[in-house]
């Protein structure tokens, strides 16, 4: 997988990108993938962020838009309907450094649609066509649009959607291959990914269901430019090294690896937030990666991170009485 692709001055190499997840790719996450994946991740995007947040100077808003310099490169993603806001908080995302706004049009949530944001612009290209003109006017940083293969599968308009962006200036497209009636269901169409690649000259990239090399393999096909990878890296944070060929335990048989990283992203969080914005965070992660592992349930149930420190190192300290433990996380990734 040595694909990459150019936005202007930025080379996004490898075409490998950590997805958007709203209330997951928060800088500690961002961090802890590109940690764990040295050199195998091309860009990280943030969880998306509500225009009316931040133009309304919401701090928690704008929190979420922070990064650390090795997090680069690095991209915000944004979400609503009003043209003005959409607008000014592209302008806030460019004077916070980033660099590249994105904009969601692919978001399914019944609370985003019903407000005209994420996949509900693909509902209405023309107010979405005054937004992207808005946005590109009023920025200098390159301009990124994710979205779905349609609303229904009676209405799938991603290829409309994309020659209209090409031709107001958006310089890349992600499409999830799923249209929004299907949430997170079934398996993603990639040939719609495939035929818009064909048909327009700015790079496509596709998302959905992208997991291991074969996955990878079988979907990066004829002028795709690069992929999405977002669920798989909460199953397995070292997926983009998968991904690039790399030899990487199995985490279902590495159980010290496993709470090693669980201990890293604890440190990462605790870096950006208090104690009981952590909890629930972490737990995501667990839920996620710790499939198989009987304190899974013990740490998800924890009230406190005062708790879930205390199960991980009770099971750290059984592990230890076995002989079986890693030392740390760095370097476990190594070449086939």
């Amino acid at each position: 997988m040595d694909r990459s692709y150019q936005l202007r001055h930025l080379s996004i190499a490898p075409a490998l990108v950590l997805a958007p997840m709203s209330g997951v790719t928060c800088s500690p996450f961002r961090r802890l993938i590109k940690e764990l994946n040295p050199g195998h991740v091309g860009l990280v995007v943030s969880e998306f962020i509500s225009v009316e947040g931040l133009t309304r100077q919401s701090q928690r808003s704008r929190d979420m838009m922070r990064f650390h310099e090795n997090e680069r490169p690095y991209g915000v993603q944004i979400f609503g309907y009003d043209v003005d806001r959409m607008r000014d908080a592209a302008l806030m995302v460019q004077d916070c450094g980033a660099d590249l706004v994105d904009i969601n049009c692919g978001c399914p949530a019944p609370k985003v649609v019903k407000r005209g944001g994420g996949c509900e612009l693909m509902r209405q290209p023309e107010h979405l066509q005054k937004i992207i003109a808005a946005v590109r006017k009023a920025v200098s940083i390159p301009l990124t649009l994710k979205m779905r293969s349609g609303w229904c599968e009676e209405s799938q308009n991603a290829l409309e959607i994309a020659r209209m962006c090409e031709q107001e200036g958006v310089e890349a497209l992600a499409i999830h291959g799923r249209t929004r009636a299907q949430l997170y269901r079934g398996l993603a169409d990639w040939s719609v990914v495939e035929r818009i690649a064909e048909q327009v000259s700015i790079p496509v990239l596709g998302s959905g269901d992208v997991c291991d090399r074969a996955s990878a393999e079988t979907r990066l096909r004829g002028k795709i430019a690069g992929l999405f990878i977002g669920r798989a890296a909460m199953e397995n944070p070292f997926v983009f090294s998968v991904v690039r060929g790399q030899a990487v335990p199995d985490l279902r048989r590495s159980p010290a690896l496993v709470l090693n990283v669980l201990w890293r992203y604890i440190e990462l969080l605790r870096e950006e937030f208090p104690d009981r914005a952590v909890v629930g965070r972490f737990k995501q992660l667990v839920t996620q990666m710790c499939r198989g592992y009987d304190w899974r349930k013990d740490i998800c149930r924890a009230s406190t991170l005062a708790e879930q420190l205390d199960i991980i190192q009770g099971v750290r300290a059984r592990l230890e009485d076995r002989n079986y433990s890693v030392s740390s996380v760095a370097g476990c990734v190594t070449s086939c």
